[in-house]
């Protein structure tokens, strides 16, 4: 047997460590005979037993059993379901330390991640600015999805449908609820009473739920069979506007569900509804691709305001979740940009239209691409309601679009360049297509600092040098960050 400590590590050991700092992705960091540990469930300073869920080459990833010694800067998480739900990884840390390591994280990615040479790579953390922080700590999101469901799944063991085919298990629907799914956990959720991300009245609302579920005795779907009615429950706001939009998404037709209309209308009395609605859904994702809407009252949206524009946002838009911080946000990119009068932006990955239409008052022209064709139609039609003429949009994924009506050279020469990628980053054709565009400048907008990392590695390889990244947090309690980062060419 070997002697070497290191070897002697395996998959479900125990060991004690002391968690250092937080790393990308919001893991806590220790260290083990040597080895990084990436812990999922620590705060820096506490010192916790861990049980060892995997062993790579070069670094071992654990999750906490039990916490050994608190931290100094932990503090009592407000909701009681913090530590099982997982939406709060953060909750039981000070907001100020909260917001401090989300800015270590992104200095410490850029320089360890960033594939350029090590000279440029150590000083490219010396460019992140100080973090602008949630105006709203607590109840900040506009948006909540939750999920009708079991929070345990019983089966049984069936014979084979036919002589010589598959075992068949039996899945009995019991103790149905409203809840998240736990993380890995698809087929279940954990029921919940509270949630302090999103509006104060989330409680009565629940409990008025669970008492409909019970009086009406409506089915709940189950992801194993794929059968029961009531499958989601999708909760939106307007911070500015107070209005309020409750959509049910289930699985039935219109035959089915208009005896139910006047059941689902106990909701309608509700302060500050301005939409109630009923999805048809029959697909086996979660987000319907082509929702069969049911308005019971008001208008299949609800309206919000970003600055002096308006939209109109329906149950499946994109739209930052976090309003009053997307203004930071949002003010942050029109600093990076500085754009002048006659010049011409390109908004890459536009959503419904938000950052373009914000920017369209400092330029003369915008140009937004987007994927989805709902987003696009909302673009055009947010774009009408605040009268914005200077901004059109192109439908379809960013690669195809610049590399065939968008081509350097082409109808439009792009001063600035906004992308707002998803979490994987920039494809890598539409990255070298916005290289090949040349602009003066390209604002960067990111959810994932190491995608960002990665990205910016070829940028910096062909003529851009990083100027400043500018963090705001948009999401207090999570391990999220977003940053603005401002590429200029040489």
């Amino acid at each position: 047997m070997s002697s070497d400590p290191v070897l002697q590590i395996k998959p479900g050991q125990t060991h004690t460590v002391l968690i250092e700092k937080f790393a990308h992705g919001g893991s806590g960091f220790a260290t083990l005979q040597g080895l990084p540990v990436f812990i999922t469930g620590g705060i820096p300073g506490q010192k916790v037993s861990i049980v060892i869920t995997k062993k790579h080459e070069k670094y071992l990833e654990a999750k906490v059993e039990k916490v050994v010694q608190r931290s100094k800067d932990e503090i009592i998480a407000k909701c009681t379901h913090f530590g099982t739900c997982g939406g709060c990884v953060w909750q039981n840390l000070s907001y100020n330390k909260q917001i401090q390591y989300k800015e270590d994280i992104i200095r410490e990615t850029l320089e360890h991640l960033t594939p350029a040479d090590p000279a440029v790579r150590k000083n490219l953390a010396g460019r992140v600015l100080k973090i602008l922080p949630s105006p709203q700590v607590f109840n900040y999101r506009n948006k909540l999805e939750l999920t009708f469901g079991f929070s345990s799944m019983r089966s049984e063991a069936a014979p084979p449908k036919v002589a010589g085919g598959k075992p068949q298990r039996i899945y009995f629907d019991e103790n149905p609820s409203i809840g998240f799914h736990q993380a890995g956990e698809w087929a279940t959720i954990l029921p919940i009473t509270e949630c302090h991300l999103y509006d104060e009245r989330l409680p009565a609302l629940l409990a008025d739920v669970r008492k409909f579920m019970d009086t009406n005795k409506l089915t709940v779907y189950n992801p194993k069979t794929h059968r029961g009615m009531l499958r989601n429950l999708v909760l939106r706001r307007g911070i500015h506007t107070n209005e309020q939009m409750i959509c049910f998404i289930v699985q039935a037709r219109k035959k089915e569900l208009e005896p139910l209309f006047q059941k689902f209308m106990g909701f309608a009395g509700r302060p500050d509804l301005k939409s109630l609605m009923i999805v048809e859904h029959f697909g086996l994702n979660d987000k319907p691709e082509e929702p069969k809407i049911h308005t019971l009252v008001g208008e299949p949206f609800i309206t919000e305001r970003l600055f002096d524009l308006t939209f109109q946002i329906s149950p499946f838009s994109f739209f930052q979740t976090n309003t009053l911080a997307a203004e930071k946000l949002y003010t942050a990119i029109a600093a990076a940009a500085d754009l002048r009068g006659r010049d011409t932006v390109l908004d890459a990955y536009c959503g419904m239209g938000t950052i373009g239409q914000y920017l369209a008052r400092y330029c003369e022209k915008v140009v937004g691409i987007e994927a989805h064709p709902s987003a696009v139609d909302d673009a055009l039609r947010s774009a009408g309601l605040n009268r914005i003429a200077n901004i059109s949009f192109y439908k379809g994924k960013v690669e195809n679009v610049l590399n065939q009506q968008l081509r350097a050279g082409g109808k439009y020469a792009f001063n600035c360049i906004v992308v707002d990628p998803p979490r994987v980053g920039l494809h890598p054709q539409a990255l070298s297509a916005v290289i090949t565009h040349r602009a003066e400048k390209v604002v960067y907008v990111s959810c994932n600092v190491s995608t960002f990392a990665r990205d910016l590695g070829e940028f910096l390889k062909n003529g851009y040098e990083l100027r400043t990244v500018q963090p705001v947090d948009m999401f207090p309690h999570t391990a999220h960050i977003e940053l603005v980062a401002l590429l200029q060419r040489k």
